[in-house]
C-alpha cells in the first residue's frame, strides 16, 4: 500500500486526540489503580509512536519537524517490548504533559502540508 505522509501524521494524532479523554478527570492515583485505563492510554500511545515510526522512514524531513520525534517512536519501543519493566508513573506523565504539545505541533504540520498531495 503506498502511503502518504499526511496518512500517518493523520493516525497519530486520532490516537493522541483519545489520550486525553480516558484520562479526564483521573488522579496519578486513579490511573495507577485502574489497569483498563493504563492499557488503553498506552495503546494509544504506542499507535501514535508506531504511526510516527512510519513516517520518519517515509518522509525523514517531514518526520524532523516532529518535535522530539525520535523520543516518542522509543518510548512506543519501551511501551510495546519493555512492558515487563515498564514505569506507569512515566506514562501517565507522558500523557499528561507531552500529548497535547504533541497534538498542536501535529496539527500545524498537516496545516503546512500541500492540499491533496500529502505533501
Amino acid at each position: 500500500m503506498n502511503k502518504r505522509p499526511d496518512v500517518y501524521v493523520e493516525l497519530a494524532l486520532k490516537a493522541l486526540e483519545r489520550v486525553p479523554r480516558f484520562l479526564a478527570g483521573r488522579s496519578l492515583d486513579a490511573y495507577l489503580a485502574d489497569e483498563l485505563c493504563q492499557s488503553a492510554v498506552e495503546r494509544q500511545l504506542e499507535i501514535a509512536g508506531d504511526a510516527l515510526g512510519q513516517l520518519r522512514k517515509l518522509d525523514p524531513e517531514l518526520f524532523a519537524q516532529v518535535p522530539e520525534g525520535a523520543l516518542i517512536v522509543a518510548f512506543r519501543n519501551v511501551l510495546a517490548h519493555g512492558y515487563a519493566t515498564l514505569d506507569h508513573r512515566r506514562v501517565n506523565d507522558a500523557a499528561t504533559r507531552k500529548v497535547t504539545e504533541l497534538t498542536l505541533s501535529l496539527h500545524r504540520l498537516l496545516r503546512e502540508l500541500p492540499e491533496g498531495t500529502g505533501r
